[in-house]
């Protein structure tokens, strides 16, 4: 874990300390097994696996915990995805889209612990070939209830690097299935992808690579940006 991620999880986990486990979480008995309950009223929080909280994270907030879990919870949920522990992530998009829909009325070191743990997150997929998560995950969870996502893009425009470059290929794929959406997500996106910095980063790993599947996975990102920035 890059040292910048380190420090954001130890924030984390120090801002979102006042929040105790509650005595008794609550769960749908049809949905949750008693025992994977029991689990997470017993194991010391930093001592949670992804294994632990894989279920907990895809119910919170509907059939299993509510939103006082959510904050107890939340600093070692995001930390295992830090550590590539938990590698899903669609489960770090729903995770995010519970905090932007509930999170409006929390204090402001909480909100501030959590944009520099998704920024200092940002920065580790961006940079880190060994990283099992996409940086669309990210955004789309960020950007939930109307958030910006214009500070991310602005420090993916600071990552040079080919990891940064072929995150690029995978939003630029994911975006052409929904890239007529008229939300502010799809606006912010969309009006990056026209500044240039996309379509020069992507040439210029086209020319620089002697691999010819990276060739390929770049001149077709290259065709479908064309398409998408018309």
């Amino acid at each position: 874990m890059h040292p910048d991620l380190q420090a954001a999880v130890a924030e984390l986990y120090a801002v979102y300390a006042r929040h105790p486990r509650a005595e008794r979480i609550g769960y749908c008995g049809h949905c949750v097994d008693d025992a994977e309950a029991l689990v997470l009223q017993r194991v010391p929080l930093r001592r949670l696996t992804a294994a632990d909280l894989a279920r907990f994270t895809f119910k919170l907030m509907s059939t299993w915990g509510d939103e006082a879990d959510l904050r107890h919870f939340l600093p070692r949920i995001l930390e295992l995805f830090a550590t590539g522990e938990q590698r899903d992530g669609h489960l770090l998009t729903k995770t995010l889209s519970n905090v932007r829909y509930h999170g409006a009325a929390w204090g402001p070191e909480e909100l501030a612990a959590l944009e520099g743990y998704l920024m200092a997150l940002m920065r580790q997929i961006l940079t880190d070939r060994g990283s099992h998560l996409q940086v669309t995950a990210l955004l789309e969870g960020a950007a939930e209830n109307g958030h910006t996502v214009e500070p991310y893009l602005a420090v993916w425009a600071q990552e040079p690097g080919e990891t940064a470059t072929v995150q690029l290929t995978t939003l630029i794929d994911d975006f052409g299935w929904t890239y007529s959406r008229d939300d502010r997500y799809h606006r912010e996106v969309r009006a990056w992808l026209r500044t240039g910095i996309p379509q020069s980063r992507l040439e210029a790993a086209f020319l620089a690579t002697d691999d010819p599947e990276a060739a390929s996975s770049f001149g077709q990102a290259l065709e479908q940006l064309e398409f998408l920035t018309v």
